[in-house]
């Protein structure tokens, strides 16, 4: 029987009968907003770890009672003040399946349209678009934007097909 041994505003951390901490952190996701003409969707924002700025993909945490397809596009709007005609989940995973639970949804959007709603600035500090190639390399310090940015140019050389996410 696993013992909490704290109990935060974002995370708990417990301790199992073998003396493995393991972190509950809510689920989140990233989303790979592509325009017509081929570029990604970016924000620069200043994070806590590793202090400083790092540029990523949109991405932010499932709120309680929301589905990761609807916390994406949530995310999407007050990221980027951008909604998606077409999403599809390219695949979900576990950030650091040996002590954390998060799961991690990646989402590529296409059929963009422009509707404003951007959070003010603070946490964003630069919304901009870029090549996948560009992207990449300035994404090059987070894994889980490197990891969106991949599945989405594999899966969009490979020519599949968008639906909506359930």
């Amino acid at each position: 029987m696993a013992r909490e041994v704290f109990n935060g505003r974002l995370i708990s951390v417990r301790v199992d009968d073998q003396g493995h901490e393991l972190v509950a952190h809510p689920p989140a996701v990233v989303m790979v907003a592509q325009e017509q003409s081929g570029k990604v969707w970016l924000v620069r924002s200043r994070r806590p770890v590793p202090e400083r700025t790092l540029v990523e993909v949109p991405a932010g945490l499932v709120d309680p009672g929301e589905t990761p397809a609807q916390a994406a596009r949530r995310e999407l709007r007050e990221e980027c003040g951008l909604e998606a005609e077409r999403w599809e989940e390219l695949g979900s995973a576990y950030s650091s399946p040996g002590f954390c639970d998060e799961r991690i949804h990646v989402y590529l959007a296409t059929g963009l349209s422009h509707v404003g709603g951007e959070e003010p600035a603070g946490a964003i500090e630069e919304r901009f678009t870029a090549g996948v190639e560009e992207a990449l390399r300035l994404c090059s310090a987070n894994l889980q934007s490197l990891a969106a940015l991949l599945l989405a140019s594999r899966h969009l050389t490979q020519g599949g097909s968008t639906g909506h996410p359930g």
